[in-house]
């Protein structure tokens, strides 16, 4: 195998300086916002307290429903292990968050065969997580690690407020789940 060189370049290659690259002009930050003038707010006033006044509200509510949440998804857990028949939670859940937990619930004596039974009676299950955040004053949401006989899952659930009493934390309802 024979290695040619390559040959010369007749013309030089061209070089530019970098005192030749023109400079981008940049516009001050106040003649661009002077075309789009913000109103100032009023003297002595915090423009965030209204942000986290209602921040602060939504984190009570959250707290609130912390132990309705957890009550109902120990309940969802129950039927997904197999513990309780979904049609217990029928007055909790919409329809369609309850076809959701049907569909996700095994068959009665479906238990799988290299899964030992457990000693005394049915299987466990239970809540190893929980994260509430609402939404607004009437819908929050959850997610939530359960573990059952055999498995740990994973829940997300919104729950919406069912009435306008002033019960605190008042009549609320799963609309949607997802289990994973």
């Amino acid at each position: 195998m024979v290695v040619v060189p390559p040959a010369p370049s007749p013309a030089p290659a061209r070089v530019r300086r970098v005192g030749e690259v023109p400079v981008p002009r940049v516009r001050p930050l106040a003649d661009v916002l002077a075309h789009h003038p913000r109103p100032a707010p009023p003297p002595g006033a915090d423009p965030g307290a209204r942000t986290r006044r209602a921040q602060d509200e939504l984190d009570r509510v959250a707290a609130a429903l912390r132990p309705v949440a957890a009550r109902l998804l120990t309940a969802v857990a129950d039927v997904l292990a197999g513990r309780r028949p979904p049609a217990h939670l029928d007055g909790l859940l919409a329809p369609a968050a309850l076809a959701t937990l049907v569909r996700a619930a095994p068959r009665p004596g479906s238990r799988r065969p290299d899964v030992p039974a457990p000693r005394g009676g049915a299987p466990g299950a239970g809540l190893r997580g929980l994260r509430v955040c609402a939404v607004d004053r009437r819908a929050v949401e959850v997610a939530a690690v359960v573990h059952g006989r055999d498995r740990v899952r994973a829940l997300a659930a919104r729950l919406e407020r069912d009435d306008d009493g002033p019960a605190d934390p008042g009549r609320w309802r799963l609309v949607a789940l997802r289990a994973g």
